[in-house]
C-alpha cells in the first residue's frame, strides 16, 4: 500500500493550484501518492488544521489578488508554528510581508521561496523532510501521540486514583509520569540490528536551562569544558541583583580536547613517536571507554568531537561561569554515563600487587586437560 504524504496548499491562484495538482501527481509513485488539501482563504485553512493531519504545507501569503497589501497567510503560518508539528513552506511573490515574528523563526522546518522557484523543488523539500520519519514520529497523527495514547488508557488509567486532586504540583508530577513512561517506550528495541543512536541524540542545542546545568559544553577563548558538579550543587535557587544563585561556591569543570595529532601530543594522550597503530589503538580504546581518565564526545553541527579529560579539573566561580559561552548540554542517558566514569576515576583505591607471573606459573596447569 502507498503511503500518503497530506499537504496542506493555501493558494488563492486557480492557475498556481492547478500546477501544484500537476507537480504531485508527477511525483506520485507506487510507494508515496502526495495528497493535497487545498484552501484559498486563511480562514477555510485553519479550519481544515481542526480537523485533519498534516505532513507539510504550502502558503502563500497574499491570499486576495485584489489587494497587494493583503497578507492574511501570515495568520495561517502563525497557527501552524503554535500549534501544529509539520514542515512548512512560504511560497510567495511579495516575502516583504512576512511578519518579523515569522520571518525570525527560518528553519529547515519553515523556508521561504520566492514565487519562481520550480514547484517540484517545493515538493521535493518536503518529501525529503517527510522521507526521515519525523512527521510519524512528532506529527499530529505521529509515534508519539500514539505512546501517549497507550500511557494515558494503559497506565495512567490505572494509576489515577493515587492523584490528590487537590495536589497544587499535580500537573507537573503527571507530566514527569507521561515522560518517564513515554521514555521507557522509545527505548524499546525496534528489532532492527546494531541500533544505534545519533550523535544529535547526544546534545540539547541551545541549552534549556537559563544560566547553567550539569553537563554543559562551554567555550572559553579557544578552550572548551563540560560541566561535572553535580545538579545539586548548580541548581537555581534563586535571583539576587539579576545574578542567579546556586549552592556551590565553586563550579567544577573538565576540560575537553580537541582530537587531533597536535593537541593529544601535547596533552601526552600519545607521543611524538607513536606510529598509526599506535595512534589508532589509543583512539580506539577512549572511545570503547577502555581509557579511565578520558571520555569521547562526538561531533555534532558546531560542536567538534573531542576527549574529556578527567583528570586535570578546573574550579570557577559562577562570575567566571557566566563569562563563558554555552554551546550545548549533554542528554541525560549519555551524561550518566559520563559521571559514572568520573564517579570510577575518583573512587578507585587500586589493590596491593601479587607477584603475578608467580601466579601465573601457579594456576596454568588448571586449565591443562587432564588424562
Amino acid at each position: 500500500m502507498a503511503e500518503t504524504v497530506r499537504i496542506l496548499v493555501v493558494e488563492d491562484d486557480e492557475d498556481q493550484l492547478q500546477a501544484y495538482s500537476d507537480t504531485a501527481d508527477d511525483l506520485s509513485t507506487e510507494d508515496i501518492r502526495i495528497d493535497l488539501i487545498k484552501r484559498q482563504a486563511a480562514d477555510k485553512a485553519k479550519q481544515e488544521l481542526l480537523s485533519t493531519d498534516f505532513d507539510g504545507a504550502i502558503v502563500d501569503l497574499n491570499l486576495s489578488s485584489g489587494d497587494p497589501r493583503e497578507a492574511s497567510g501570515n495568520e495561517v503560518l502563525l497557527e501552524i508554528i503554535e500549534k501544529h508539528r509539520f514542515p512548512v513552506l512560504v511560497v510567495s511573490g511579495n516575502p516583504q510581508s512576512l511578519e518579523d515574528p515569522i520571518r525570525d523563526r527560518e528553519s529547515a522546518f519553515l523556508k521561504f521561496f520566492r514565487r519562481d522557484t520550480p514547484n517540484n523543488e517545493i515538493f521535493e523539500y518536503i518529501l525529503n523532510i517527510q522521507s526521515t520519519g519525523i512527521t510519524r514520529i512528532l506529527g499530529g497523527r505521529g509515534l508519539i501521540e500514539r505512546h501517549l495514547g497507550e500511557i494515558f488508557w494503559k497506565h495512567l488509567a490505572c494509576d489515577f486514583d493515587s492523584w490528590d486532586a487537590g495536589d497544587r504540583d499535580a500537573e507537573k508530577t503527571l507530566l514527569r509520569y507521561a515522560v518517564a513512561h513515554l521514555s521507557e517506550y522509545l527505548d524499546l528495541p525496534s528489532g532492527v540490528p546494531n541500533e544505534y543512536y545519533h550523535e544529535a541524540e547526544f546534545y540539547i542545542i541551545p541549552p534549556i536551562r537559563k544560566y547553567i546545568a550539569t553537563g554543559d559544553i562551554v567555550l572559553r577563548g579557544n578552550d572548551r569544558f563540560i560541566v561535572l558538579s553535580p545538579s545539586c550543587d548548580v541548581a537555581v535557587r534563586g535571583d539576587e541583583g539579576g545574578k542567579p544563585v546556586i549552592n556551590a561556591s565553586s563550579i567544577v569543570l573538565a576540560p575537553v580536547y580537541d582530537i587531533s595529532r597536535d593537541v593529544f601530543v601535547q596533552k601526552g594522550i600519545i607521543r611524538e613517536n607513536d606510529n598509526a597503530d599506535r595512534r589508532r589503538k589509543t583512539l580506539d580504546e577512549i572511545i570503547k571507554g577502555q581509557r579511565e581518565k578520558y571520555v569521547l564526545i562526538p561531533e555534532y553541527r558546531d560542536i567538534g568531537a573531542g576527549v574529556i579529560d578527567l583528570q586535570n579539573l578546573v574550579a570557577w566561580s559562577l562570575d567566571e561561569f557566566l563569562r563563558a559561552d554555552r554551546l550545548a548540554t549533554v542528554t541525560g542517558a549519555f551524561l550518566k554515563d559520563i559521571q559514572a566514569r568520573f564517579a570510577a576515576y575518583y573512587g578507585r583505591q587500586g589493590q596491593p600487587d601479587l607477584d603475578k607471573k608467580d601466579l601465573l606459573n601457579k594456576y596454568k596447569s588448571k586449565l591443562t586437560p587432564q588424562d
